[in-house]
């Protein structure tokens, strides 16, 4: 037997059918995964967010949902995956990462990539020690 759960916000995210495909996170002991968020309504798939930084602000309202529904905050971040979709939106990106985290700020890895669904400008994979989990 494991120690996972999968946390799942609202309907899911269904990509396009009837039922969620993808979990929003999964739990593992003390630590929460979530999966990749991008500003893309979960069930049309239809981008949400013009520009760079309300997609941005989109994707961390997502976030912060999901930390809600997994009993967490975003103090509990440890780690951030960030995928651009154009490297000249990395300076905004950095703004916006230090409004959001004060120091000491998690791990970061910032990838500039292509994305299969087009017009996605950010997406962003966030790693989570859970409260109670430790140091």
């Amino acid at each position: 037997m494991t120690n996972r759960e999968h946390i799942t916000i609202g309907a899911g995210s269904s990509m396009g059918g009837s039922e969620p495909v993808i979990a929003d996170a999964v739990r593992f002991g003390n630590l929460l995964f979530l999966s990749g968020r991008a500003a893309v309504d979960p069930a049309t798939l239809e981008i949400v967010g013009d520009g760079f930084e309300e997609q941005a602000q989109i994707v961390l309202r997502d976030i912060g949902a999901v930390l809600e529904r997994a009993g967490a905050g975003w103090e509990h971040v440890i780690r951030i995956e960030a995928f651009l979709a154009d490297g000249a939106d990395f300076p905004a990106w950095n703004r916006i990462w230090s409004e959001r985290f004060a120091p000491p700020r998690p791990a970061r890895t910032t990838v500039v990539t292509q994305f299969a669904v087009p017009d996605i400008l950010i997406e962003l994979q966030v790693t989570v020690g859970l409260p109670g989990s430790g140091p």
